[in-house]
């Protein structure tokens, strides 16, 4: 039987595909001592990553691949949502639609509750509780609260345990010091898009430095969508957010000091289509917050005690009613979608030298989540888990350009039992400039609370009259071993950063979802079950297929003071599927390519202009997404700056898709809208 995704869509192989290793193998043989121009004052000092270790290093020395997405790339790129500054990374696939949340994934096997990637905001997960994906469009706080994005691209069970699955990604705030003064940021443009926002900052030059951040937005990402083939209608969605960044750091002593932060957000969702008898026009209710308190002390020069409390709660409302045609009737019963879920998070850690040639970390972490929701879990009762782990590394240098770094987590979880997650990282320096990278490791993916307690069901009273996602045998945790080569290099002489890697990973016990129908499910159906409509699909989870994912992917970096800035991403992907087929997207999950190019461009009078273009090949988005087609997608803004030498003052105007509407997340149902807006930044 010939397979209807190469039919309709036959993949072919373009001239970046073809190119693509060539280059990859031209530019891992440049010789990094070469001499051209004058160095870049940029790499006179190697940036630091925070992410790959739980400890500050170079890039060259992380275990693990780091990518930085910095505070210019993160202005230039015009994005106003956290979640699309990932696009900037290779491999990674970002998609919003109108029926929830955006989801992110890394090469592939990514779905509406993408949540195999672990993202954190300054070191502390905010992944939900209930499917473990992230709620980006309700995070509380803004893009201009970012200072940089580190991603690890690949698994880090070994920092941060499981779920630290397919890659990290650390939100960085900016710290209270960067900003002084006020400031006032409004962007305005068509779809009804507004977005307002204030920033005040304490005086500085003081032991306590403190920022507040507030804005409102308002944003049409889809309209209605006429799918021709089917003579229907498909959701639209519109967005109101407000949102508050609270940021404190006191400082009580030169080796010791406070941190505070508080973030809430809330807003209404507008979604639905008349199409979807169960999912009509209606308002969905949201609202996060986000609580952060830390304390870190320097106890000698080279050894640090800190220890972070974090607390994470989120509410989701809304109720509509559900029709069902019967014949020439149809029948109506209101129906309530609310849920609450709560984390705390507790956590110490202690980093110091053990010797000349030996550092080591050490850490345990306590987490408590909790639920509740009778339309997800059937029950109005608080539903509790809780998750401890012990982490550590040590790094020894045996050789002056030889690191070794052995680190683990092992941890217990409610939905896992106990699970031990390894990491062996060999870094070797070239020179002072450049280094390769060799690690191997295995990391876990435990089952969320959907996974392990669902019973989504939409009640008539007592009666259970439609059943959607529901659990009937326990899931064991998902498990990835993998192998990592990478070259990093920072040629000063060029002004170029480049970062490149091969790597193979063996996924086990994948977690997917099937469907079935009233009467044919694996169990028998709840004595209260009265189907409104007997031939609608219900879902349960299970553990099915083994496969190998194999990819190589790099960046390049290049800047020249005074011109500008060129950052080129490409990453390619395989994924190796076994037969019989269970789920014949997961193959065809992952785009055979994907390419991000972003070029700044700095002007006279202080003008700059900066062009985004963002490629990727045909693939599926999973579980409620579909097909989406190679996409060729090219963002512009040009700003000027205004004000005193080195303020943030400027205006700007950004096109984000000039292509205009492209297809998103399922090409049948969902267009993007594009973006035009005005902006302006005022400070004083």
């Amino acid at each position: 039987m010939q397979d209807p995704y190469t039919s309709r869509y036959p993949r072919t192989r373009g001239l970046a595909s073809h190119a693509g290793p060539l280059v990859l193998l031209g530019l891992l043989a440049l010789d990094a001592r070469a001499e051209w121009g004058d160095p870049d004052p940029f790499f006179s000092e190697i940036p630091m990553v925070l992410t790959a270790s739980r400890l500050a290093q170079s890039p060259l020395d992380a275990p693990a691949p780091v990518t930085v997405i910095d505070r210019e790339m993160i202005v230039a790129s015009g994005f106003n949502e956290i979640h699309d500054l990932l696009r900037l990374a290779p491999g990674f696939l970002v998609a919003d639609h109108p029926d929830g949340p955006p989801t992110v994934a890394t090469h592939g096997l990514g779905d509406a509750h993408a949540r195999r990637i672990k993202v954190m905001v300054d070191g502390r997960t905010v992944n939900s509780p209930l499917w473990g994906n992230v709620i980006w469009d309700n995070l509380p706080l803004r893009v201009d609260d970012v200072e940089r994005i580190e991603v690890v691209r690949g698994p880090n069970g070994a920092a941060y345990g499981v779920n630290a699955f397919q890659g990290v990604v650390n939100i960085i705030t900016r710290a209270p010091s960067t900003e002084s003064g006020r400031a006032f940021v409004v962007r305005t443009g068509k779809n009804g898009f507004r977005d307002y926002g204030v920033r005040l900052n304490g005086a500085g030059g003081s032991a306590f430095d403190w920022r507040l951040s507030a804005s409102r937005r308002e944003l049409t990402t889809f309209e209605p969508h006429f799918r021709e083939r089917l003579g229907d209608w498909h959701s639209s969605e519109s967005l109101t957010r407000n949102t508050a960044h609270f940021s404190a750091v006191l400082q009580l002593s030169a080796a010791e000091e406070l941190g505070l932060q508080v973030g809430v957000s809330e807003g209404d969702s507008k979604r639905g289509a008349q199409a979807y008898l169960d999912y009509p026009p209606h308002t969905e209710e949201d609202r996060a917050l986000h609580l952060q308190f830390g304390w870190r002390r320097h106890i000698d020069a080279e050894s640090v005690l800190s220890v972070q409390y974090f607390h994470q709660g989120e509410r989701a409302g809304g109720s509509w009613p559900v029709i069902q045609a019967q014949g020439t009737t149809t029948a109506s019963f209101p129906t309530s979608r609310a849920s609450e879920a709560r984390r705390h998070d507790l956590e110490l850690q202690y980093d110091t030298r053990l010797g000349r040639r030996l550092t080591g970390m050490l850490g345990i972490g306590l987490r408590s989540e909790h639920a509740r929701s009778l339309h997800l879990f059937g029950t109005t009762r608080w539903l509790d888990s809780t998750h401890g782990q012990v982490f550590g590394s040590l790094t020894w240098n045996p050789l002056d350009p030889l690191k070794i770094d052995l680190g683990g987590t092992l941890e217990h979880h409610d939905y896992s039992g106990r699970l031990f997650s390894p990491r062996l990282a060999f870094n070797y320096a070239l020179d002072e400039d450049s280094a390769l990278r060799l690690s191997t490791g295995t990391a876990y993916r435990a089952p969320s609370l959907m996974e392990s307690r669902a019973f989504q069901t939409d009640r008539e009273g007592d009666t259970i009259r439609r059943i959607g996602f529901r659990v009937f045998d326990p899931l064991q945790s998902e498990r990835m071993r993998f192998v990592d080569l990478g070259y990093v290099a920072q040629l000063r002489s060029f002004g170029l950063g480049f970062d490149a890697r091969v790597f193979r990973e063996y996924y086990r016990r994948f977690i997917d979802d099937k469907s079935c129908v009233f009467g044919e499910c694996p169990r028998p159906e709840p004595a209260d079950y009265v189907p409104i409509d007997p031939g609608k699909k219900s879902f349960y989870f299970l553990n099915v297929d083994d496969f190998r994912m194999t990819g190589a992917e790099f960046t390049l970096d290049w800047r020249k003071p005074g011109w500008g800035r060129a950052v080129l991403s490409q990453a390619f992907i395989r994924i190796d599927h076994g037969e019989p087929y269970s789920d014949r997207d997961i193959p065809n999950s992952a785009p055979h390519a994907t390419t991000s190019l972003l070029l700044i461009k700095d002007f006279p009078g202080r003008w700059q202009a900066s062009l985004g273009y963002y490629h990727n090949g045909l693939y599926y988005w999973m579980n409620g997404g579909d097909i989406v087609p190679r996409t060729d997608r090219f963002d512009l803004r040009v700003a000027r700056r205004f004000g005193p030498p080195g303020s943030d003052n400027e205006v700007s105007l950004t096109a984000l898709s000039l292509k205009g509407r492209y297809a998103d997340f399922h090409e049948d149902k969902f267009r993007h809208e594009p973006d035009l807006y005005l902006g302006v930044r005022i400070g004083w």
